[in-house]
């Protein structure tokens, strides 16, 4: 017959098997006391675990403020991407356990489970967490449990795009990449996880699967504009590609919920041990950014030479900007000219900073050809914030050199063709050309315009 302690024992492994079964099966709920225990626990032994990662492995001091600073230590010295990719996977349980237990200790509550969004919200988070530490159970608690639809969907969104947020760090604020493994593999695990973990509780309804994934892909975005990580237009130029292969992952993610013969979760388990490991790899990889170029041509009713001599240097463009421009894409405002000839330096003053361009070749009225020294930000990001710094602002598009070529056509006006020669850093480099392409066709027809009417201006007054 057992003894009083190993009875006490046994009876705590019975209390702690059941909990677990609950929190994986998000069934059943838990009190207030349960929910305030497990959180001070779970915090204090991920807090020691972090520490003794950051102090003692890779030298960094470590504070519980750590933790409300948007993956981005205040420290002398950024973290290693090794050491980001540790802390993450070290997290991950504990997001787990962390949403897991908010969404039963909500039922427990009466609350609704849209209040577990919190959990991922600095500072907010900890004021969720007190509340449903204190507030009682509710009156007239819901009976079904939180399997039902709206609970599992929002345990699958919240917590597949807080995953996604933190690969999306280490991609982009550590390893500094802008590829495949950001705008293909993060979106698909996005809707593969988001569509599998519905999936699993629901496989009768497998078109939930792909409103669940879209939910997480607008929710991710939406978590990458509230940390100030990414502006509104980068967002909108990758949300359809995004979008896409999100939907994708999630046709994927729910064939594989519906699958008997798969282990429970392994699938899941896979594709959070693999994301990282695409990330690192791409950017190890390193490749180098193919040379694209933009020609974009009008006709000006004004010979060669005038031309020319507003090719070289122009007045300020007066111009109203279209809306994409005001939205913060850079546009061009005034040229100005030191010298003259080859070795000459023109300088195009944009929204965001100046073009330095060294005169390459020099054959008036005919050819004017530049090189480009120094690139100033491609646009100012739109956010509700002072100001957005993302990386890919800073050396991902550049002008390598660019040229007027001016052409004399049989009715006496003059063919003026504006080219650039440039490098995107973005992957799919094809997706991306589509966009910079664009913005930059139009940022030469902003210029030739301009030229064009002072041109035709010049002519008529010395006709008269």
């Amino acid at each position: 017959m057992a003894s009083g302690p190993e009875r006490s024992a046994h009876g705590a492994r019975r209390e702690v098997t059941p909990l677990f079964r609950r929190l994986w099966h998000l069934e059943g709920s838990v009190s207030r006391s349960t929910y305030a225990l497990g959180g001070l626990i779970a915090f204090a032994v991920k807090f020691a675990i972090d520490w003794s990662i950051a102090k003692l492995i890779f030298h960094y001091d470590w504070t519980p403020f750590s933790y409300w600073r948007a993956i981005a230590i205040d420290l002398g010295r950024r973290p290693t991407p090794w050491m980001f990719l540790t802390l993450l996977i070290v997290s991950l349980p504990f997001l787990w356990f962390g949403m897991a237990m908010t969404l039963l200790r909500l039922r427990d509550a009466g609350s609704s489970a849209g209040w577990a969004a919190l959990f991922f919200v600095p500072i907010l988070n900890v004021i969720l967490f007190l509340a449903l530490s204190l507030v009682p159970r509710g009156e007239a608690p819901r009976r079904r449990d939180l399997s039902g639809v709206m609970e599992s969907a929002l345990f699958a969104v919240v917590a597949t795009a807080a995953f996604a947020t933190a690969a999306i760090a280490l991609s982009t604020q550590y390893l500094a990449t802008y590829g495949i493994g950001l705008f293909i593999a993060v979106p698909f695990c996005v809707g593969y996880l988001s569509a599998f973990f519905h999936g699993r509780r629901h496989p009768n309804a497998p078109a939930q699967a792909y409103v669940v994934a879209l939910l997480s892909t607008l929710l991710l975005g939406g978590f990458l504009l509230a940390l100030a990580w990414e502006g509104v237009i980068c967002l909108l130029m990758a949300a359809p590609l995004a979008i896409v292969v999100a939907m994708i992952g999630a046709y994927c993610g729910n064939r594989s919920a519906r699958r008997p013969d798969l282990t429970r979760g392994a699938p899941a388990y896979l594709t959070v041990a693999i994301l990282p490991l695409i990330l690192m790899t791409e950017a190890a990889a390193r490749r180098e950014a193919p040379v694209y170029r933009v020609d974009s041509e009008i006709v000006i009713d004004a010979p060669a030479g005038t031309v020319w001599k507003n090719v070289v240097t122009f007045s300020e463009i007066t111009e109203e900007p279209q809306w994409y421009f005001r939205a913060g894409i850079a546009y061009p405002l005034r040229a100005r000219i030191a010298g003259r000839g080859v070795g000459a330096i023109r300088t195009c003053e944009f929204t965001t900073g100046n073009f330095i361009e060294p005169i390459e070749v020099w054959n008036e009225p005919r050819l004017l050809r530049f090189g480009v020294t120094a690139n100033p930000p491609p646009m100012r990001e739109l956010s509700p914030y002072s100001g957005v710094d993302a990386p890919h602002l800073h050396g991902f598009l550049i002008s390598q050199r660019g040229q007027f070529a001016i052409e004399t056509l049989p009715d006496g006006r003059t063919r003026l063709t504006g080219t650039t020669w440039y490098q995107h850093h973005l992957w799919p480099a094809g997706y991306w050309r589509l966009w910079s392409d664009a913005i930059i066709h139009r940022i030469h027809l902003r210029v030739l315009r301009h030229i064009k009417g002072l041109s035709e201006t010049s002519n008529s007054t010395a006709s008269q």
